[in-house]
C-alpha cells in the first residue's frame, strides 16, 4: 500500500487545489444549486465540485503506468468523461433519469468492451448482463447517497481506501492506481464538503465516483485466493451504497412513490430522525463503512466457506435492518409547499409554526384582513424581514390588498399570498396552491369558499383544522411536522 501513497496524495491534492478555485468559477458563471422548496441548503452553492474530483482523477489515470492494463485504464478514462459530461449537463440543466441511465448503460459497455467485466459464467452474455447490472447498480447507488453534507464523498473515500489494501498486495495495478485515485479524490474535496458544505459534487461528482467503483469491484480477482472467499468482497465494501438503494426502494415501493423521485428516507435521513442528526448520522454511516472494509478483509483471509457464512449473517443482518429502518420516520421533505388559510387574529401563529417546516408557504387571507395587519404579514413572510419592513415603510406606507402581486415582486418572500376563496378568480388560484400542497393549515373561523372546502374534504390526513383552545407555536409546529413525515397522532388541534 505504501507504493500507492503518493497517488493519493497527488489525487488529494488535486481535487484539494481544483475545488475552491472551480468553486469560485461556478459562482461567477452562475453554476450554483439555489434554494429550492425541495432542498435543505438555504443559500446558493457552488456545484462544479464533480469537475474538481474528475480533474484529480484524470490526473492519476494520465501519469499512472499501469502497463499492459493501459487499454482498460483508457476505456475507464472514456467512460468516465462520459458520465462527468453528462452529470455537469444534468447539474446545469436537468436531465432525464432516462437519459442518465442510457448514458450509464454506455460507459458500462465501453469498460465491457476493453475486457473490464464480470466473467462467472461460461455464458458471455448473461456476464454482460451482470456487468452492466453491476455498474447501472452502484453508480446510481453512490448518486443516492449524495443526500448530506460529506456523506458520499467520505463513503467513497472508505470504500477505496479498503479495495486499495485488498488490492495492492495482490499485484492488481489498475485496481489499486484507481483506488488510490477515488480516496484521494475524495478526501481532497471532503475538505470543503463536510458539514456546512462550501462546495457540491453534483451528479458530476457522484456518478463519476459510483462509476469507478463499481469498475474497482469488477476489476478486483486475486487470482491467487480461492474464489469462495473472495467474490462477495466487492458487494461487502460497497455495502452501504447498495443497502441504502435497497431500502429506499422498498421503501417508495410500499408507499407507491415513484423511485427517480427525491426524499428524506434515506438511511442518512432515518438515522437523524431518530436522533442522532445530520453530522452524527453521517459519522455513523462512516462508521458502517469501515466495520464493512473490514469484514471484507476477513473474508479473504478465511476460507471459502467461513466466507460463505459471514456472508449469509451480512444479508441477514442488512435485510433486518431495511425492513426496521423502513418504519423508522423519514425526514419530511425539504421546504414542503404548504398552505395557511387564515384570518387575522390567527395568522401569527399558523404562518410562525409553517415557517418553522419550510420556506414555501401559501396564506390565503379573506378579504376583510385589515389593512394595518398586512405590513406585519408580509414582514413575517419575507426571508430579509429589516429589508421588507424598510421597503414598506419607503415605498407603500399604505398597503391593501390589491397589492400583493407587486410585493411578491419587489422582494422575496418565503411564499405567497392569496384572496379566499369566494370569487371565481381567487378560487382558481388558491385551488392550484390547495391541491398540490403537502399539508394545509385552516384557522377555525376562516371561509375559503364553497370549492376550496370540497377540495380539504378529500384530502384527509393533509389537512390540520386549529380548534378555538389556544396552543403554542412549537405544538403546533411539532403536529404539522408529525403529519408531514407520516406519523400521526392525537392532537387537541385536531
Amino acid at each position: 500500500m505504501i507504493t500507492y501513497l503518493p497517488l493519493i496524495l497527488l489525487a488529494g491534492l488535486s481535487a484539494f487545489v481544483a475545488t475552491p478555485i472551480l468553486g469560485a468559477l461556478a459562482r461567477r458563471v452562475d453554476f450554483v444549486d439555489y434554494p429550492k422548496p425541495h432542498k435543505i441548503h438555504v443559500k446558493p452553492i457552488p456545484l462544479m465540485g464533480g469537475l474538481a474530483i474528475y480533474i484529480s482523477l484524470l490526473v492519476v489515470v494520465l501519469l499512472v503506468d499501469v502497463g499492459p492494463a493501459r487499454v482498460e485504464m483508457i476505456g475507464v478514462g472514456v467512460g468516465a468523461t462520459l458520465l462527468a459530461i453528462v452529470g455537469l449537463l444534468d447539474d446545469r440543466r436537468g436531465l432525464s433519469p432516462w437519459v442518465r441511465l442510457a448514458a450509464e448503460v454506455v460507459a458500462g459497455v465501453i469498460v465491457a468492451a476493453v475486457g473490464i467485466r464480470v466473467d462467472l459464467f461460461p455464458w458471455p452474455v448473461l456476464n454482460l448482463l451482470i456487468t452492466l447490472f453491476w455498474i447501472v447498480g452502484i453508480t446510481n447507488a453512490l448518486n443516492l447517497m449524495d443526500n448530506m453534507d460529506g456523506l458520499a464523498a467520505g463513503v467513497s473515500a472508505v470504500a477505496g481506501l479498503f479495495f486499495l489494501i485488498l488490492s495492492s498486495s495482490t499485484g492488481q495495478g489498475l485496481v489499486a492506481a484507481l483506488a488510490a485515485a477515488v480516496a484521494g479524490a475524495s478526501l481532497g474535496f471532503l475538505y470543503y464538503n463536510i458539514n456546512p458544505a462550501m462546495v457540491f459534487m453534483g451528479d458530476a461528482g457522484s456518478l463519476l465516483l459510483g462509476f469507478t467503483l463499481a469498475v474497482v469491484g469488477i476489476k478486483y480477482t486475486p487470482t491467487e485466493l480461492p474464489l469462495g472467499s473472495t467474490w462477495m468482497v466487492p458487494i461487502v465494501v460497497l455495502g452501504l451504497p447498495i443497502f441504502d438503494t435497497t431500502l429506499v426502494t422498498y421503501a417508495r415501493w410500499r408507499a407507491r412513490r415513484p423511485l427517480f423521485r427525491g426524499g428524506g428516507d434515506h438511511t442518512s435521513h432515518r438515522l437523524a430522525r431518530l436522533g442522532l442528526g445530520a453530522t452524527r448520522a453521517v459519522l455513523t454511516l462512516y462508521i458502517v463503512s469501515v466495520a464493512l472494509g473490514g469484514l471484507a478483509i476477513l473474508m479473504t483471509r478465511s476460507t471459502p466457506r467461513v466466507a460463505d457464512m459471514l456472508f449469509g449473517g451480512l444479508l441477514v443482518v442488512g435485510l433486518v435492518g431495511v425492513l426496521l429502518l423502513e418504519r423508522a420516520r423519514p425526514l419530511p421533505p425539504a421546504n414542503p409547499p404548504l398552505v395557511v388559510i387564515t384570518t387575522p387574529r390567527d395568522a401569527p401563529l399558523l404562518i410562525g409554526a409553517a415557517k418553522r417546516l419550510s420556506a414555501d408557504l401559501t396564506v390565503v387571507l379573506s378579504q376583510g384582513f385589515p389593512a394595518e395587519g398586512l405590513a406585519d404579514l408580509l414582514v413575517s413572510l419575507a426571508l430579509d424581514p429589516q429589508a421588507m419592513r424598510a421597503w414598506i415603510e419607503r415605498a407603500h406606507p399604505v398597503l391593501d390588498l390589491a397589492g400583493v402581486g407587486e410585493w411578491e415582486k419587489s422582494l422575496k418572500v418565503a411564499g405567497r399570498v392569496l384572496f379566499d376563496g369566494k370569487d371565481s378568480a381567487g378560487a382558481g388560484a388558491v385551488l392550484a396552491r390547495v391541491e398540490t400542497a403537502s399539508l394545509v393549515a385552516v384557522a377555525a373561523e376562516a371561509d375559503p369558499g364553497e370549492a376550496v372546502r370540497a377540495l380539504l374534504a378529500t384530502m384527509g390526513g393533509r389537512v390540520v383544522s386549529l380548534g378555538e383552545a389556544r396552543v403554542a407555536e412549537a405544538d403546533l409546529a411539532d403536529l404539522f411536522d408529525d403529519m408531514l413525515s407520516g406519523h400521526r397522532r392525537k392532537d387537541s388541534t385536531r
